[in-house]
């Protein structure tokens, strides 16, 4: 079974690494751009067979098997792969990423062959950042339910981990906003981050890249994990 969060947590592995990894398991010429083949390595990885260079291939192909796309990158979820159109049209795309999270004006994305020839994290503009269509790999299970953002009380009783009970995560109101006290015994468990930027809350999945310690300030689940956790009168 393979899961959105477990590409993430393979490709996070990837973060400032070059292409010769990804060029050997291919194999492509030591020159070639690399962003479809990395983001094929990493799902075949996971489990998900996946053997393109091509950014339009890859799409087209996903279109004729009946995966969901659209051109309405503003309803991509954490794991889709956004493709880029930055001038070659359609039948001529010029970059693919994953999609690590969304915000208001954009998304979040792990990109392979970018800044030098490296794996990194971009964010891009919905308007004006070339994102132009999405794919969602055939995940064996649901992604998680995204919680709506900025997160008002009574969403935060619906999405996110509660109990009162020794050893389990609990709510407490810190005085400056809420904290979740969050048991070493169930980091393991944290699905979705609420962090901050210039543009406002907004999630990402958590990983190797991502910081998870207790007393962290509000962290989401998925909502079989929470519908677990006995909630707080």
């Amino acid at each position: 079974m393979t899961t959105a969060e477990q590409v993430l947590a393979i490709e996070a592995k990837y973060l400032g690494d070059n292409g010769d990894k990804v060029r050997n398991w291919y194999p492509l010429p030591q020159s070639a751009p690399f962003c479809c083949a990395g983001q094929s390595m990493a799902l075949t990885e996971a489990g998900i067979p996946t053997h393109y260079a091509y950014v339009t291939y890859l799409l087209d192909a996903y279109q004729n098997e009946g995966h969901f796309t659209s051109g309405n990158v503003t309803e991509g979820k954490p794991g889709d792969l956004v493709c880029f159109d930055w001038g070659g049209g359609r039948y001529a795309l010029d970059h693919i990423a994953m999609i690590i999270a969304l915000t208001e004006t954009g998304a979040w994305t792990r990109n392979a062959n970018v800044n030098g020839g490296k794996w990194a994290d971009l964010w891009f503009p919905f308007n004006g950042g070339g994102m132009a269509y999405i794919a969602r790999p055939q995940y064996s299970t649901p992604i998680p339910p995204i919680p709506p953002t900025p997160l008002e009380v009574d969403e935060m009783k619906r999405y996110l981990l509660r109990g009162d009970k020794s050893g389990e995560i609990y709510l407490a109101d810190a005085g400056l906003g809420w904290k979740w006290h969050i048991p070493a015994g169930q980091l393991n468990n944290i699905v979705w981050i609420i962090t901050t930027s210039s543009g406002g809350q907004f999630l990402i999945p958590a990983g190797a890249n991502t910081l998870t310690c207790e007393n962290q300030t509000i962290w989401v689940a998925e909502q079989a994990f929470v519908d677990a956790i006995p909630t707080v009168a």
